[in-house]
Parts: structure tokens; sequence; C-alpha cells
């Protein structure tokens, strides 16, 4: 039998048995493979099986490109390909033989005939609201469906009473659509019927379920030193992927303490230019004055105790790589000036009228929203769409369940090495577990550090963990004390009315417990007129 395989970029994406007399392909969802493509039709084509042969009809007027060559009609084999806009449908042989299932009716019960074993046992995962999924798949045929008969029940109103089917034939597992009102996906494109293979991802309507071996499911994926078995984390790799052996520049953006330097070494090491040095900066860390000539290097006597001629970091940096980290601190007048080194190519060191080539691929990580510091005037617009041509997004730890067991394990496993394994008791990875980490995985890894030092015992519990109070910013992240219709005013007031209870108007204990200079809390108490004594028990 003959199957049809999706391919992009060269990596298959999904396949459709054929099996049945003609099988409709275009972008609408009334086909039996609708494929997400503009350059695809709406209905493009048909494929028909007659008299023993393989059958291409055009159906969009325009022909459909077969062999490299526009056709209206044409006999496929094994090995031919039809080109659908960026995607390749190949066309060959599949090992199995029998006829697919009949559709299964509310109710019935579906006998096949004997077959072989899969050679591999898969599962699948998944999230329905709140309630986790996870059913290995064994026998012969599973349904799925928002009704209670269906063996994996999905409670959301987008998913048809019985939706799909899952079933086994000749050691491979496939699923077919069961006339759903929203259809089903596979790796995005919608089916009828189609091969499943792990890792790939079946949208049933506003559910993914993702099909993984029992061996790989709860295998970490450690990525150029990322560390993650959270879903969340697995399109950040993709994207890592496709965009590191590029030559464009990268915004890497999330919060603190999510590990956008590791990100930043991952893209190094899979470009081009892995081979050149990396060069890290930190821009929040250097003063104003002294940052152009960090970046573009000066002459001997440019400035006061410029003793020497040095080279910047772009010139270090030169066929290789520069991560500018926190560069929405730069300040706007040298924004320009990198702006115009990003762009041209050229530097010219503090204190010399000669230009200086250098060949630097630019990756920049920030914690803020640059969108809207060029909203507020503070970073400059040009910039911002120069160095934000790729966008990789970091989740925050809390929106990554998944992964605080595995890095606080991993954590420990790498601190306690040589002096004596430990592991945690499972109250205190309940405690891990729900504790918000507004430092992520930074302040993951400080605590269970700290865990590990002060226990004295191989078991490691809830008594041994210290976690930093939340700070103003942490607070109002999280959302801990806003109420519907409170101005930030209002938010900030509460806030510092609630540290000032906390602490019994201890002034110095709140201002900490805020993340605040003591000075900084005493202007505010005189601008909000709040008295601590009010406060004092």
């Amino acid at each position: 039998m003959l199957e049809l395989v999706i391919q992009k970029s060269g990596r298959d994406i999904v396949a459709f048995p054929l099996a049945g007399d003609q099988v409709r392909i275009g972008r609408a969802e009334t086909n039996d493979i609708s494929l997400p493509d503009p350059a695809v039709s709406r209905h493009q084509c048909l494929l028909v099986a007659k008299d023993g042969k393989l059958l291409l009809e055009d159906k969009s007027g325009r022909g459909t490109c077969v062999g490299g060559k526009p056709r209206r009609k044409a006999v496929l084999g094994h090995g031919d390909e039809i080109v659908f806009g960026d995607l390749v449908a190949m066309i060959r042989e599949a090992t199995e033989v029998s006829a697919p299932p009949t559709t299964i009716a509310s109710g019935d019960t579906m006998v096949l005939s004997a077959s072989a074993e899969p050679e591999q046992r898969l599962v699948i995962t998944g999230n329905c609201g709140k309630r986790r999924i996870r059913t290995q798949l064994v026998g012969r045929v599973l349904t799925v469906g928002s009704d209670p008969a269906n063996d994996i029940v999905l409670d959301d109103r987008f998913v048809s009473a019985f939706h799909c089917r899952l079933y086994r034939r000749n050691g491979s597992w496939y699923v077919a659509d069961t006339d759903s009102t929203n259809g089903t996906r596979v790796n995005g494109v919608a089916v009828g019927e189609a091969r499943l293979e792990p890792g790939a991802t079946i949208a049933v309507g506003r559910v993914n379920l993702h099909v993984d071996t029992l061996s790989e499911e709860k295998k970490p994926d450690h990525f150029h030193g990322l560390v993650s078995s959270d879903p969340a984390m697995r399109p950040v790799f993709e994207l890592i992927k496709r965009a590191a052996p590029s030559e464009e520049t990268i915004l890497i953006t999330g919060e603190s303490g999510t590990g956008k330097e590791m990100v930043a070494r991952a893209c190094h090491a899979l470009s081009g230019r892995s081979h050149k040095p990396l060069v890290a900066l930190n821009c929040a860390a250097i003063s104003k004055d002294l940052m152009e000539s960090e970046l573009f290097g000066h002459e001997k006597g440019a400035f006061t105790g410029a003793q020497n001629a040095r080279a910047g970091l772009m010139e270090e940096a030169h066929e290789g790589t520069l991560f500018l980290d926190e560069i929405g601190e730069l300040a706007l007048d040298l924004q320009a000036k990198l702006l115009r080194a990003v762009e041209s190519g050229e530097i010219r060191r503090v204190g010399s009228n000669k230009t200086i080539q250098v060949d630097t691929r630019i990756l920049a990580a920030t914690h803020r929203s640059l969108a809207d510091r060029v909203r507020e005037g503070e970073f400059r617009e040009d910039l911002y769409y120069r160095i934000c041509v790729i966008e990789i997004h970091i989740p925050p730890l809390r929106k990554r369940p998944k992964d605080i067991p595995l890095l606080a394990d991993f954590f420990l496993e790498q601190l306690t090495a040589q002096t004596g394994r430990k592991k945690f008791g499972e109250e205190a990875m309940e405690q891990l577990q729900k504790y918000r980490w507004p430092g992520n995985v930074r302040e993951l890894k400080h605590v269970v550090s700290r865990a590990a030092i002060m226990s004295d015992k191989p078991v490691i519990g809830p008594e041994h963990l210290t976690f930093a109070p939340p700070t103003l910013a942490d607070k109002v992240a999280e959302s801990r004390i806003y109420r519907k219709g409170m101005s930030l005013r209002e938010v900030e007031i509460e806030t510092i009315k609630q540290a000032l209870a906390m602490h019994d108007g201890n002034q110095r204990a709140a201002a900490k417990a805020l993340g605040l200079a003591r000075s900084t809390l005493v202007q505010k108490l005189e601008r909000y007129q709040i008295n601590p004594k009010d406060f004092i028990p």
C-alpha cells in the first residue's frame, strides 16, 4: 500500500495511508488533507486510485507541481514528489497491507483481525483544563471525544462527542477523524486519517495531545546546557534550532533568572560561528561613561586613564557573537551608535577618526518590554526593529511546573556529587512545587544550594528550605494584592501597609521585605502620608 508523507524542510510532518478510492487535498477544511499554506488552493488536487494506479487530477486550474513541473494530470508512484508551497508530499511504499477500520458508531465495539504487536509502546499525554491526561496506547482501538463513553474523555466544548479514534494496524498507530465538527489536526495539518509517530501533536478542539514512547516520555531534554522536560520549553528549543544557524540578530526575552544567557550560548553553539568567541556584556553593569569604550574600544589618551589603546568587545567578537544582556538599559546616545555598527559593520574607537570593519553577530536579551520602552521614549524604535528580527521568549519557571522537580534534582546532584548524595523528601518537594519562584531558575538553584549545605541528613526536609520574601515587584506581577478597579498608586499604598503590618511598623524590616532601600521607603511614606507608628502593636 502507498502512503503520502508531508514534509517540511526535509522533515516528515505527517503520513497519510492511501487506502481509499480518492483523497482530496487543498487548503479548505473540507478536504481529506487540509494543508495550512497560503500557496495552496482551497481545492488543489484529487488523488484517485483506479485500475491499480494512483492518478493525480489538478483542481486548482493552475496545475499541481509534480516532479518540478505543473501538471493537470499525472500518474504517481513510489518516490514521486508533489510540491504544495513550502510543503512537499512524497509518495512511498508503506509496510501496512490491511484495509483501514470502518467508522465506529456510538456504543459499538470493533473487532479487528490479529496483527503484529507495535514495535514501540506509545503513550498519549496532555492537559484538558486542570486535568492531566496520560493514556498508554494498548489494545486495538481507543476513542477520543467529549462523551463519557470514550476511552479518552476531553471536557472541551470544541470537541465533538466522538471526535476521533486511535487504532493499531500492522505495527503502527493511526488517528482517524470521525466526522467531527472542528476536525482533527496532526502537527498542524488537518487530517482524515494519519499515521502517528513519537513526537507528533494531535490537536482535538482546543486540547493538544502529545505522542511519545514510554522510554522517552519522562526523559528530560538536555539541550546545550538547558535542561527541561516541560512541554512549554519545546517551542523554545525548536525556535533555537531554526534561528541559530541564521545570521540574523536574536532578541531573547523573559523574566530575570529564566536562563537568557544559556539560550544565547545555545544559539552560538548551533551557529556557523561556534568556532569563534562568544563575548558577553551586561549593559546594566557598566556605567554610561565607560559603555562606549567597552563596546567600541578606545585609543591611547582618549580620556583620563586611557594609558593604552584597547579593542572593544565588538572587535573581540569579530567573526563570532556578541551577547548584549539587559540591552534595555543602554543609553539612548549609545543606542544610535550601536544601530550604526549593526547595520554598517563599522565601528570607531573612542578618540579615533578611523573606522574599523567588524563581522559580529548580535544576540540581545532583556527582562523588560522593549515595546513599552519605545513608547516611553527610552528605547529607539529603529534599533528595536533591528535587533528583534527573531524573538525567543523563555517562559517563567512557574509556567513550567514539570521543570521544578527536574531542575531541583539536577542541581542537587551537581552540588552533592563530591560530598555525598542527597535527595529531597516528599514534603520538601511539595513545597518547592507550590512556591511561585519569582527569581525563576536562578532562585531555585540558590534555594537548592542552601538546602544542601544546611541539611546534615541524606534526605532534605522542608525545614531546610529558605525562600526569599516576595518583593513589591513580585507581588504586583503575581497580582497578590491587586483588585479590580485599583490604581497603581493604591496598589503600592496597600503593599507598603501590608509590609509595615507584617513587621510591626519596623521600617528597616519592611523596606527589606519590599526590596527597597530604607530611604526610598521613607520617601514613599511621606508621599502617601503613612505613619509607621500606626502599625506598632
